[in-house]
């Protein structure tokens, strides 16, 4: 492993020297000029998952990972184009953190690969923008696609919620993990003063944790629109969406994330999300205040069940903007779950292809079939140093179904549909969650972030392990140009 993260900083610098030779002696930079990036991420993580039964895993594990990724761009009047190259690789995943279930991170990415020196190469970008007349864009080719994002409000303080608080709920690039995914398709985006229209057609890449990323999902097919009235069109100082999401897959998996304990020869799963969101902000006397609402109502079929489920997300905060500006935020998410599995209809919310770390930091569980209570601080005591602490309340919404976790999609066939469900025991008492984090600007180009969080377990994990805490921790270093 040392010796490939020695190779990824060498050609790194690389990158980095020619970028400042180009970039160097232009009085007046071209906005049609060749603009490279670089960036280097380099994390150790360490597992302690809950004690399992004395026929169970390894719940212990520790191991490093990197990922360089580099990027080429340019931009015209009427054309941008992009592209990017990643390289990953792994050392020391653990080859018995499963049982029951997976016992960690580390043991979905040795799952995937079974090695314990996971690597590969993605492209995770290549594409082509076309900027017509009246504000319409195209896009085609391979990109990234974030759901809640679409449209910029152009108001600072509704963006920092939206991009903690609403980006990628149901679609997203599986940002944290270190092979992330792609979408390969095409979004068209009309923008107005007052208001966005966006919709697109994708199809995303294997990734997430599978080490052979980039290979395209073909049995899996995603449509999306969302229209969005920006602050002060349909009320003051709140950014308003309106969304409707389809999700086919047909791929040859042989897991069935449901309480029925059936398995399956191939997913057999058409849904439809449809639901809106509303996101505030506003100056009130030397405080700053934010609200957010966002509601998804689901139909379709689900392995020839009847689905219908639906997801409730309520959060407010307030900010002070002097001194460490401390800003304190509290919510409530209840995703639906299925209250019977020998019947004919399916009720659990289907999460679908989204970023769950941004919602599960710990990333034990998934916005399905969950109710989530949670008060958290942030803080600012620079310009370089941001500091987070949560405290989280989790139940399951039905204890006849299961305790889910995953983010979605990560391989075209196998035995993993990319989320896993645990039996409750018939119990709702999923546990409580204290986490921290601290992310450190050291220099221009270099950033450290650091991650601590435990879990003490409710019945529903004392109904599976023996062990009442689970703790998950990592240090990240990010260097980029």
């Amino acid at each position: 492993m040392c010796r490939s993260i020695s190779a990824g900083t060498f050609v790194l610098l690389l990158a980095a020297t020619a970028h400042a030779q180009t970039a160097a002696p232009a009085a007046k930079p071209s906005t049609s000029a060749w603009r490279a990036t670089a960036t280097n991420l380099t994390r150790v993580e360490s597992w302690s998952f809950f004690e399992p039964p004395p026929t169970g895993g390894n719940p212990d594990s520790n191991f490093v990972g990197n990922r360089l990724r580099v990027g080429l761009s340019r931009s015209w009047p009427r054309v941008d184009v992009a592209g990017a190259l990643q390289y990953v690789q792994f050392g020391g995943l653990p080859d018995a953190a499963v049982g029951p279930g997976f016992l960690g991170t580390g043991a979905l990415y040795y799952f995937h690969s079974q090695r314990t020196t996971s690597r590969g190469v993605f492209v995770p970008a290549i594409n082509v923008r076309l900027k017509l007349p009246r504000g319409v864009t195209i896009l085609g080719g391979r990109f990234g696609y974030t759901s809640g994002a679409e449209a910029p409000s152009g108001q600072p303080r509704i963006e920092a919620v939206k991009r903690s608080r609403m980006d990628s709920r149901l679609i997203g690039d599986f940002e944290w993990s270190l092979y992330q995914r792609a979408f390969d398709g095409v979004r068209a985006d009309v923008d107005r003063k007052t208001w966005h229209a966006s919709a697109a057609y994708l199809r995303p890449t294997q990734g997430g944790f599978e080490d052979s990323a980039g290979r395209t999902l073909g049995p899996v097919d995603l449509g999306a629109f969302t229209f969005t009235m920006r602050p002060g069109l349909a009320l003051p100082s709140t950014d308003v969406t309106a969304f409707a999401y389809t999700y086919s897959d047909d791929r040859f998996v042989t897991a069935r994330p449901d309480n029925t304990g059936l398995s399956a020869a191939r997913a057999r799963v058409t849904v439809a999300t449809l639901g809106a969101s509303a996101i505030g902000a506003r100056r009130v006397g030397t405080v700053d205040l934010d609200w957010l609402g966002w509601y998804a109502e689901q139909t379709g079929s689900w392995y020839g069940q009847d689905h219908r489920a639906r997801s409730l997300a309520l959060e407010g905060g307030v900010q002070w903007p002097r001194g460490w500006q401390p800003w304190i935020r509290g919510g409530y998410l209840h995703a639906s779950g299925d209250d019977n599995p020998r019947d004919a209809r399916h009720g659990t919310f289907f999460a679908t292809i989204p970023t769950v770390r941004r919602y599960s930091f710990t990333t034990i569980y998934a916005p399905m079939n969950l109710r989530d209570a949670f008060v958290e601080c942030i803080v600012r005591p620079s310009s370089r140093v941001r500091g987070r602490m949560d405290v989280r309340w989790l139940s399951l919404a039905e204890g006849a179904d299961r305790w889910y976790a995953g983010s979605g999609a990560t391989r075209g066939a196998g035995s993993f549909f990319g989320y896993a469900g645990r039996a409750s025991g018939g119990h709702t008492d999923l546990g409580t969650v204290i986490e921290g984090a601290l992310d450190v600007t050291v220099a221009r180009h270099l950033s450290i972030n650091g991650f601590i969080g435990g879990m003490h377990g409710g019945r529903v994990v004392a109904n599976l392990f023996r062990g009442e805490w689970a703790r998950f921790a990592y240090l990240e270093s990010v260097i980029q140009f």
